[in-house]
């Protein structure tokens, strides 16, 4: 993934969206970086994330009852509460003050909604 978005240009996006996916990959912080790189100063992005109270709720819906994929659940390499998706973010060149980092979802999921701050 992080090498799909490095084909785009510098500054050049508004906004960014990357729900569901960062739990999924290996190079979770060299994405975060490309996300800050694509963004246009001012751009937002959100991510979205399993919590790792969440991460109970998924694995029983798709191990227990069959209801989510299971192969899915398997792919899952992390799960993040705000304190461990923020100091990523910050990591990636996003400014704590423009970060709004919180759990969502009853605590399923975390989320992150990230301004990227002009030079």
């Amino acid at each position: 993934m992080p090498e799909v978005l490095s084909r785009i240009p510098d500054a050049s996006q508004e906004a960014v969206i990357c729900n569901s996916v960062l739990e999924h990959l290996d190079r979770r912080q060299e994405m975060l970086n490309e996300i800050h790189r694509i963004l246009a100063p001012g751009g937002t992005a959100f991510i979205n994330v399993p919590s790792w109270r969440g991460k109970a709720f998924l694995e029983f819906s798709a191990f227990r009852l069959g209801l989510s994929p299971a192969e899915e659940m398997e792919d899952h390499k992390i799960y993040y509460d705000p304190r461990d998706l923020w100091p990523l973010l910050v990591a990636a060149g996003f400014k704590p003050s423009a970060i709004e980092c919180r759990t969502h979802k009853f605590g399923l999921n975390t989320y992150a909604l990230c301004r990227k701050v002009g030079p």
